[in-house]
């Protein structure tokens, strides 16, 4: 049957919106990744015949009627429109909720991090955070050296490296506990500087300390109290610092300690302060040590051995040792030289040395 001039618009835009769904239908069946085109639309391998049919309505609707092709075209344009609107705001849609999806890699701010809540110690760990903890190995709760903490603590290593003889201190439960507690630049530093000023030299300071370890519990301003104090009586500081190497524990006393045994020693042998300052200087140990050898020994020279009050004053400030010598030994020592070799009592106060050697030759 004949279509007329004015059915045949009507008729191709019936058919071509028909071919228009149904190739629509088609893409989502042949749809290939990768051959995506404007508005979610799919390249086809093939045409269908509906699009053949559509394309030959078209060439015959050009030839039939030209004068309505524009208004034909519109009306599809319209059409073509009209189903793509359909599709596009759901692309809209996904495009709007993919950019409202946060980005968790990316990095805080400085402001962001100091908002975050802080941390509870019992907040639960999961295993795969649990396997990434490092921990240091525990430190052992009960020992006998303080070789086990030398890698934890900076103290120690820091004591090691000025020559410092740990495995001395350690035989003193009190001690290794003072050092495991002390911080090197808090505690230790400015101990170290005071004895540098003092004039200790830095290969003296590990024999020093592994002797008087004590000096770290001690006052700074104490210790430079009682340099003062020595400075007052006229020590020189080239004497100080030799009593302070020969007698490590010399600072370690208070300064009513050191006034009294200075006063001791001038009163007892009856000598002047420059001769108690001298004797002091050759044997600084008389100001730290224990006072009853030298009583014992003044006993002896005076009652035992025959040796006059001068005498006396003159052997010991020539040998400072005399006073703190052993007394069984210096009894054999005189026996053997005044009766055995008949040296007097002159040659003996002359020569005093002679006194402390041993007791018999067969011994040396």
């Amino acid at each position: 049957m004949a279509l007329s001039a004015q059915q045949i618009p009507r008729w191709f835009n019936s058919v071509k919106l028909n071919s228009f769904i149904t190739a629509t239908q088609c893409g989502k069946h042949f749809q290939r990744p990768g051959r995506t085109l404007l508005h979610g639309f799919s390249a086809q391998p093939q045409m269908s015949s509906d699009n053949c049919f559509l394309q030959w309505g078209f060439k015959a609707y050009r030839t039939s009627s030209l004068w309505n092709s524009s208004q034909s075209t519109n009306s599809s344009r319209q059409e073509i429109g009209s189903a793509q609107s359909t599709l596009l705001p759901s692309m809209n849609e996904q495009t709007q909720k993919t950019q409202k999806i946060p980005n968790f890699d990316s990095e805080l701010s400085l402001e962001a991090l100091d908002d975050l809540p802080p941390v509870s110690p019992l907040q639960p760990v999961s295993e795969e955070e649990a396997v990434q903890i490092i921990a240091d190995p525990p430190l052992p709760p009960d020992t006998f050296t303080l070789r086990d903490y030398v890698d934890h603590s900076e103290t120690l290593q820091k004591l090691v490296l000025l020559g410092v003889d740990l495995s001395k201190i350690e035989k003193h439960p009190d001690a290794a506990n003072l050092l495991l507690r002390l911080d090197f630049e808090k505690d230790i530093k400015q101990i170290l500087m005071f004895l540098k000023d003092l004039g200790i030299e830095d290969n003296q300071l590990g024999t020093y300390l592994t002797k008087n370890y004590a000096l770290f519990s001690e006052d700074l301003e104490n210790l430079k109290t009682r340099v003062a104090y020595l400075q007052s009586k006229n020590f020189s500081k080239a004497h100080i610092a030799q009593m302070v190497r020969n007698a490590p524990f010399l600072l370690s006393f208070s300064v009513e300690r050191l006034d009294n045994r200075l006063g001791f020693f001038q009163k007892e042998l009856e000598l002047s302060v420059k001769k108690t300052r001298d004797l002091v200087v050759r044997l600084p140990r008389l100001l730290t040590g224990s006072l009853e050898p030298v009583k014992e020994n003044m006993k002896v020279y005076h009652l035992e051995l025959g040796f006059k009050h001068n005498e006396i004053q003159h052997m010991i400030t020539k040998v400072p040792k005399m006073l703190t010598a052993n007394k069984r030994k210096l009894t054999e020592t005189f026996d053997y030289v005044h009766n055995v070799m008949s040296i007097p009592h002159h040659l003996i106060v002359r020569f005093p040395q002679q006194v402390t050697l041993s007791a018999c030759p067969q011994e040396c």
